[in-house]
């Protein structure tokens, strides 16, 4: 069970990056848009939702891991995120930003072979 409330933890927090980058796209094609209606608009009601998933399933996942093993283990939200701006955002990744990421899985994979 825990390990389920993890996927659903990174997931949510790398869904609500991704709206939260939607949201300050959005803001910047709509520089008209009031402070409500920013707050309120679709993607950062999305963002908010996501980030708060994040945090509830995370408090599940604390609650059964270490902390010295859970919080390694979220980085790979690095690693989704990497991706997403590549393939979502059309970002150029550079081959130094490749390299620190396969560090990060390396090193997620030592410490998820640990727990």
């Amino acid at each position: 069970m825990t390990v389920l409330l993890y996927i659903i933890s990174v997931l949510a927090s790398s869904l609500s990056q991704y709206w939260q980058k939607r949201a300050a796209m959005y803001f910047e094609e709509n520089p008209q848009l009031t402070m409500m209606g920013k707050l309120f608009s679709f993607p950062m009601i999305l963002g908010i939702g996501f980030l708060g998933t994040s945090a509830i399933t995370w408090l599940g996942v604390l609650s059964q891991w270490d902390v010295s093993v859970a919080y390694p283990l979220l980085s790979v939200n690095f690693v989704i995120m990497l991706l997403v701006s590549k393939f979502a955002f059309g970002e150029v990744i550079v081959p130094r930003q490749w390299l620190g990421v396969m560090m990060i899985m390396i090193g997620i994979g030592i410490i998820g072979g640990a727990h």
